[in-house]
């Protein structure tokens, strides 16, 4: 892996950043700035509730790639895990769709001996157990629970327009993970493309078909396999611990700032809206999430106190996991060849 900070990176999370910060004063400037004191007030008590449940997220995010790890035959400490896992959510929050966590997390397990293809069995286990997890819950959640979700009539069918999407999503990627034909017939079909009928690039399509079936192979040996229940619901549990974790958040500021709230609609709003809102072309769907969360929690909010909360959420949702994995990163990365650490 030539570099894996690159200037490029960097200006995107600046442009990330500035953008966040920008949509944040829109929001403050038009619902008000008249008690945003209360943004400095917080007691320790909740600050304290919210710092831990963001770093007892971070430790059941490392728990489920470990848990994982050992059943493919590797045992790696949690301390680097922890640090690795820290550094794959600061590339991906920095990098356009998250782009930048799959080739991150090779390079770094394979630096511990880690074949690429366990790598990829790490990035798409938390892929699918995480839209597992999207997929399903929400469809639950707006056919038993619409009328205290408090969504009203162009909520409602914005977030049945997104569970429809994320059940697609989904869908497409068992698909995938099960049908390894068909991923193969797509390799084939680019290796067939005039521009790649090279000799010298016919072994690499071979060894990308054989990786293909290795992957398919251990997927099944892990999941699907008679004894593979308990690491599937393991999985599972990691994944809906991890979510429920970071949405946590939201209710415990509220709180704190004494905004009085309905604890299914805050949970159920976010669980619904919040993955497809941040995931984009600018990295973390900075601008789209501030002012997505607005419109979304804008009529169960004080219209006064709407900006400073979602201000304040995105503070601690965004910028301090972005700066507790810009630390971890850097401490993954410390060890390694320094030359090929170098920013461009």
């Amino acid at each position: 892996m030539g570099t894996i900070l690159e200037k490029k990176n960097l200006y995107m999370m600046a442009f990330a950043l500035l953008l966040s910060i920008g949509s944040i004063l829109v929001l403050l400037k038009i619902t008000g700035v008249k008690e945003i004191e209360m943004a400095f007030h917080i007691p320790l008590f909740y600050l304290g509730a919210i710092f831990g449940l963001i770093i007892l997220s971070l430790i059941v995010d490392t728990l489920r790639i470990r848990d994982l790890l050992r059943e493919l035959g590797e045992n790696l400490p949690f301390d680097y895990l922890f640090k690795f896992n820290l550094a794959t959510f600061f590339i991906s929050y920095i990098t356009p769709f998250g782009s930048g966590a799959l080739p991150l997390i090779v390079y770094l397990l394979s630096k511990k001996g880690v074949s690429p293809n366990k790598s990829l069995m790490i990035f798409t286990a938390k892929l699918l157990f995480s839209g597992i997890f999207f997929g399903t819950v929400p469809p639950i959640l707006l056919i038993f629970f619409r009328n205290q979700l408090e969504l009203g009539t162009v909520l409602s069918y914005f977030a049945v327009l997104v569970s429809i999407f994320l059940m697609f999503l989904l869908f497409i990627l068992i698909y995938i993970i099960l049908k390894p034909r068909f991923v193969i017939e797509i390799v084939n079909k680019i290796s067939n493309i005039s521009f790649f009928k090279k000799p010298k690039l016919e072994k690499y399509f071979e060894k990308i078909k054989e990786e293909i079936i290795l992957y398919h192979k251990n997927f099944n040996d892990l999941f699907i396999g008679p004894s593979s229940y308990k690491l599937f619901f393991s999985q599972l549990f990691y994944a809906v611990a991890y979510w429920l974790l970071f949405y946590s958040i939201a209710p415990v500021l509220l709180l704190a700032m004494n905004i009085p709230f309905n604890l299914l609609a805050v949970i159920g709003r976010q669980l619904i809206f919040y993955d497809i809102l941040a995931y984009s072309f600018i990295p973390s769907g900075s601008g789209v999430v501030e002012i997505g969360f607005a419109t979304i929690f804008s009529n169960i909010l004080p219209p006064s106190k709407l900006g400073i909360f979602v201000g304040m959420w995105r503070f601690f949702t965004y910028y301090v996991y972005l700066g507790i994995s810009a630390i971890g990163f850097f401490m993954a990365i410390k060890n390694q060849d320094a030359k090929r650490m170098l920013i461009k």
